[in-house]
Protein backbone atom coordinates (compact mmCIF):
# COMPACT_ATOMS: atom_id res chain seq x y z
CA UNK A 1 0.00 0.00 0.00
CA UNK A 2 2.83 2.42 0.83
CA UNK A 3 4.33 1.69 -2.62
CA UNK A 4 1.31 3.27 -4.28
CA UNK A 5 1.88 6.51 -2.36
CA UNK A 6 5.57 6.46 -3.27
CA UNK A 7 4.65 6.06 -6.96
CA UNK A 8 2.28 9.02 -6.79
CA UNK A 9 4.96 11.10 -5.09
CA UNK A 10 7.45 9.95 -7.75
CA UNK A 11 5.12 11.35 -10.43
CA UNK A 12 4.76 14.72 -8.67
CA UNK A 13 8.50 14.93 -7.98
CA UNK A 14 9.17 14.44 -11.70
CA UNK A 15 6.62 17.17 -12.48
CA UNK A 16 8.29 19.47 -9.93
CA UNK A 17 11.72 18.64 -11.28
CA UNK A 18 10.68 19.50 -14.84
CA UNK A 19 8.95 22.67 -13.65
CA UNK A 20 11.83 23.94 -11.53
CA UNK A 21 14.35 22.82 -14.17
CA UNK A 22 12.50 24.94 -16.73
CA UNK A 23 12.55 27.95 -14.40
CA UNK A 24 16.18 27.36 -13.41
CA UNK A 25 17.23 27.25 -17.06
CA UNK A 26 15.48 30.53 -17.84
CA UNK A 27 16.76 32.24 -14.70
CA UNK A 28 20.37 31.10 -14.89
CA UNK A 29 21.01 30.99 -18.64
CA UNK A 30 18.45 33.35 -20.21
CA UNK A 31 18.33 35.99 -17.48
CA UNK A 32 14.81 35.75 -16.10
CA UNK A 33 11.46 34.31 -16.95
CA UNK A 34 9.14 37.31 -16.75
CA UNK A 35 7.93 36.79 -20.32
CA UNK A 36 7.09 33.09 -20.01
CA UNK A 37 3.76 31.45 -19.16
CA UNK A 38 4.86 30.87 -15.58
CA UNK A 39 6.37 34.08 -14.24
CA UNK A 40 9.16 34.30 -11.71
CA UNK A 41 9.30 38.05 -11.36
CA UNK A 42 12.00 38.94 -13.87
CA UNK A 43 14.64 41.37 -12.59
CA UNK A 44 13.00 41.55 -9.14
CA UNK A 45 13.52 37.84 -8.51
CA UNK A 46 14.50 36.65 -5.08
CA UNK A 47 18.06 35.33 -4.79
CA UNK A 48 19.47 33.20 -1.98
CA UNK A 49 23.29 33.07 -1.93
CA UNK A 50 23.27 34.59 -5.46
CA UNK A 51 21.11 31.80 -6.90
CA UNK A 52 17.45 32.03 -7.95
CA UNK A 53 15.12 30.21 -5.57
CA UNK A 54 13.97 27.83 -8.32
CA UNK A 55 17.47 26.27 -8.31
CA UNK A 56 16.93 25.26 -4.68
CA UNK A 57 13.52 23.92 -5.62
CA UNK A 58 15.14 21.86 -8.37
CA UNK A 59 17.49 20.16 -5.92
CA UNK A 60 14.70 19.64 -3.39
CA UNK A 61 12.55 17.94 -6.04
CA UNK A 62 15.60 15.93 -7.07
CA UNK A 63 16.00 14.75 -3.47
CA UNK A 64 12.32 13.78 -3.28
CA UNK A 65 12.70 11.90 -6.57
CA UNK A 66 15.73 10.06 -5.25
CA UNK A 67 14.08 9.18 -1.93
CA UNK A 68 10.94 7.94 -3.67
CA UNK A 69 12.96 5.77 -6.07
CA UNK A 70 15.06 4.28 -3.27
CA UNK A 71 11.93 3.90 -1.15
CA UNK A 72 10.24 1.88 -3.89
CA UNK A 73 13.06 -0.70 -3.94
CA UNK A 74 13.67 -0.63 -0.19
CA UNK A 75 12.10 -3.02 2.28
CA UNK A 76 11.54 -0.19 4.77
CA UNK A 77 9.37 2.04 2.58
CA UNK A 78 7.81 3.81 5.54
CA UNK A 79 11.08 5.46 6.60
CA UNK A 80 11.53 6.92 3.12
CA UNK A 81 7.94 8.10 3.17
CA UNK A 82 8.68 9.92 6.46
CA UNK A 83 11.68 11.65 4.87
CA UNK A 84 9.62 12.63 1.83
CA UNK A 85 6.83 13.92 4.07
CA UNK A 86 9.36 16.15 5.85
CA UNK A 87 10.64 17.43 2.49
CA UNK A 88 7.03 18.13 1.52
CA UNK A 89 6.46 20.14 4.68
CA UNK A 90 9.71 22.05 4.27
CA UNK A 91 9.00 22.68 0.58
CA UNK A 92 5.50 23.91 1.44
CA UNK A 93 6.91 26.34 4.01
CA UNK A 94 9.70 27.45 1.64
CA UNK A 95 7.43 28.02 -1.36
CA UNK A 96 4.67 29.49 0.80
CA UNK A 97 7.02 32.06 2.30
CA UNK A 98 8.43 32.94 -1.13
CA UNK A 99 4.94 33.25 -2.60
CA UNK A 100 3.89 35.62 0.16
CA UNK A 101 7.16 37.57 -0.05
CA UNK A 102 7.08 38.01 -3.84
CA UNK A 103 3.37 38.80 -4.10
CA UNK A 104 2.76 40.97 -1.04
CA UNK A 105 6.11 42.30 0.20
CA UNK A 106 7.96 42.91 -3.06
CA UNK A 107 4.67 43.56 -4.89
CA UNK A 108 6.07 42.06 -8.10
CA UNK A 109 3.87 42.60 -11.13
CA UNK A 110 3.67 39.08 -12.59
CA UNK A 111 2.86 38.52 -16.25
CA UNK A 112 1.62 34.98 -15.65
CA UNK A 113 1.10 32.52 -12.83
CA UNK A 114 3.67 33.15 -10.07
CA UNK A 115 6.15 30.28 -10.10
CA UNK A 116 6.33 30.00 -6.32
CA UNK A 117 2.57 29.45 -6.18
CA UNK A 118 2.85 26.53 -8.60
CA UNK A 119 5.79 25.11 -6.61
CA UNK A 120 3.74 25.57 -3.44
CA UNK A 121 0.93 23.53 -4.96
CA UNK A 122 3.26 20.68 -5.90
CA UNK A 123 4.84 20.61 -2.45
CA UNK A 124 1.43 20.64 -0.76
CA UNK A 125 0.41 17.62 -2.84
CA UNK A 126 3.67 15.82 -1.95
CA UNK A 127 3.17 16.57 1.77
CA UNK A 128 -0.48 15.49 1.74
CA UNK A 129 0.22 12.27 -0.19
CA UNK A 130 3.15 11.54 2.14
CA UNK A 131 0.99 12.16 5.20
CA UNK A 132 -1.81 10.00 3.86
CA UNK A 133 0.69 7.27 3.04
CA UNK A 134 2.08 7.36 6.56
CA UNK A 135 -1.37 7.25 8.07
CA UNK A 136 -2.57 4.46 5.77
CA UNK A 137 0.66 2.52 6.23
CA UNK A 138 0.28 2.73 10.00
CA UNK A 139 -3.30 1.50 9.86
CA UNK A 140 -2.35 -1.34 7.50
CA UNK A 141 0.50 -2.44 9.79
CA UNK A 142 -1.71 -2.48 12.91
Amino acid sequence: MVSMFLKIILFFSIAGLLFSGYLSYYNVFVGGCSKTIISCGGPDQVLIFSLPTCVYGFFMYLAVLGFSLVGLISENKRNFLKIIFCFGLFGTAFAGFLSFYEIYVLDINFTGIPACVVGLGIYVVIAVIGGLGLRTGKIAIN
